[in-house]
């Protein structure tokens, strides 16, 4: 509906001293729409938009610019087989509620 048609997850290997100044900087980047910190690998994972694969180009590269980010990879988004979804969780908070206690 925004015109984004393009989603993408970026790795991001950062140095541990620029946490505060690469939050900063992902924050400013309207593209930017979520930012994990995961183990493994990566030190973080961020959910991406974009137009086209040029306009992820020039987004990976204004993150690269953000003191304290080392590097990327990328990895785009082909298909969303299953959106986000609550209902099951709800259902069972809801079975649970429901249960007498004993």
């Amino acid at each position: 509906a925004l015109g984004y048609d393009l989603m993408a997850f970026l790795s991001l290997s950062i140095s541990q001293t620029r946490t505060g100044a690469v939050e900063d900087g992902l924050a400013a980047i309207p593209e930017v729409i979520e930012v994990h910190a995961t183990t493994g690998d990566a030190d973080l994972m961020a959910k991406v938009v974009a137009r086209s694969t040029a306009d992820l180009y020039r987004i990976t590269n204004e993150i690269l610019e953000i003191e304290g980010i080392q590097r990327t990879s990328t990895a785009i988004s082909v298909l969303e087989l299953m959106p986000p979804r609550y209902d099951g969780l709800l259902s069972r908070l809801s079975e649970q509620e429901s249960r007498p206690s004993s």
